[in-house]
């Protein structure tokens, strides 16, 4: 999944800077350099591109669509729930044999609006941006889709979860398992391809990628983000009350 287009600013170089700004160009960091070199590296390139390629087979095989045709960055699926129940932060519960639509995030322009992001801060800032613009459209998928009525909620599996919450979200650990660790092996196999300091975070941040759910049912997700709601602020069924 587990979620919001993301959140685009790009990265810009002033090739008519004077010379008193030379210092800083020279001592540029290490993580500028990284980003520098990932976008020279023909094998990781070629590697990005079968892995899209491989992924856009795995979309049409298990007719999974883009909420927004022009921003792309939410794709979804409406699926059975096999999986352990999840307790929602509004009461709501999604158990096994529910219907649910089933969130993933578009690696492509991840991966490229990592490329072009400044710093970690300005991704997260580009993505929550996408998201709050997806939500709303997110729930007219919902609405208009055949089985509207028995979809119980929205559900992702994602290691992109911190501030998951604002958005209405219940976040839950992944039950100890095969699933689980199947899903962090292909989760961190993803951001050492795609991240462009990837293999770098692995090193330095590896307790802080675990996979997780982040589900919000689809009576929470109508009272946040219908039009009306958003005239307003997006607030929660229990805030209403």
């Amino acid at each position: 999944m587990a979620v919001k287009k993301d959140l685009g600013a790009s990265c810009v170089h002033d090739n008519n800077a004077t010379r008193r700004y030379k210092p800083r160009k020279e001592n540029q960091s290490k993580s500028d350099k990284q980003v520098s070199e990932s976008k020279v590296n023909w094998k990781k390139k070629l590697l990005i591109t079968f892995w899209i390629k491989w992924e856009k087979v795995i979309y049409k095989f298990f007719q999974i669509q883009p909420i927004d045709e022009n921003q792309p960055f939410l794709n979804a699926r409406v699926r059975t729930y096999f999986g352990k129940t999840i307790l929602l932060s509004d009461g709501e519960v999604i158990k096994r044999g529910d219907q649910v639509l089933e969130l993933h995030l578009n690696n492509d322009m991840l991966f490229k609006m990592g490329m072009h992001a400044r710093s970690p801060m300005q991704l997260a800032i580009q993505m929550i941006r996408i998201t709050e613009q997806l939500l709303p459209k997110t729930l007219q998928f919902i609405l208009n889709h055949p089985k509207y009525e028995k979809i119980k909620g929205v559900y992702g599996v994602s290691m992109i979860h911190r501030g998951s919450t604002q958005f209405g979200f219940t976040v839950v650990d992944l039950p100890k398992g095969l699933f689980l660790f199947l899903t962090k092996l292909y989760l961190h196999l993803l951001l050492l391809v795609f991240h462009p300091q990837g293999k770098r975070r692995m090193q330095n941040k590896r307790e802080l990628l675990v996979p997780k759910i982040i589900a919000i049912s689809t009576k929470e997700f109508i009272c946040r983000y219908t039009i009306e709601s958003l005239s307003t602020s997006p607030r929660s069924c229990l805030e209403r009350k």
